[in-house]
């Protein structure tokens, strides 16, 4: 990743916090840095565990309310899949997963790789609200296949 781009993201998610009146302490600030500078899409404890070396007091429990509070604040999407650890994307653009069955790597797939299934529409109740359509694609990354 560019300098340009962290430094992007660094102040999307410091204007974020300022836009919701938050106070940005030094630990939400160092929290921020990390999550700029990550291009994959970590769990509580990845963060946690990069940002307690370089703030060794910091609980985990800061970091995941941290994390929740950006993800409630649109800022990150909380990314779920059945089997797999709750992680955080900072990429919030409309778009799909792949997971890894084997290293658990997950990545992202652009809506077009997949052939429109995000115009999917749900044809039942009338009152039903689509908001977000989620695909993950499970399998073997490039890296497991050629190993297996």
């Amino acid at each position: 990743m560019d300098t340009d781009t962290k430094q992007h993201r660094l102040e999307r998610l410091m204007s974020g916090y300022a836009a919701a009146g938050l106070p940005l302490t030094s630990q939400r600030r160092a929290l921020l840095e990390v999550l700029s500078g990550r291009e994959d899409h970590p769990t509580v404890d990845q963060i946690y565990g990069e940002l307690a070396e370089t703030i060794p007091e910091v609980s985990r429990t800061t970091v995941y309310r941290s994390l929740e509070v950006l993800a409630n604040l649109g800022l990150l999407h909380r990314v779920e899949h059945p089997g797999s650890a709750v992680r955080f994307d900072p990429n919030r653009e409309p778009h799909h997963h792949f997971l890894c069955s084997v290293c658990g790597s997950l990545t992202d797939l652009e809506k077009d790789e997949l052939g429109g299934t995000a115009n999917l529409a749900y044809q039942g109740q009338v009152a039903l609200q689509v908001e977000e359509i989620s695909v993950l694609v499970r399998g073997r990354c490039r890296g497991c296949a050629e190993v297996a």
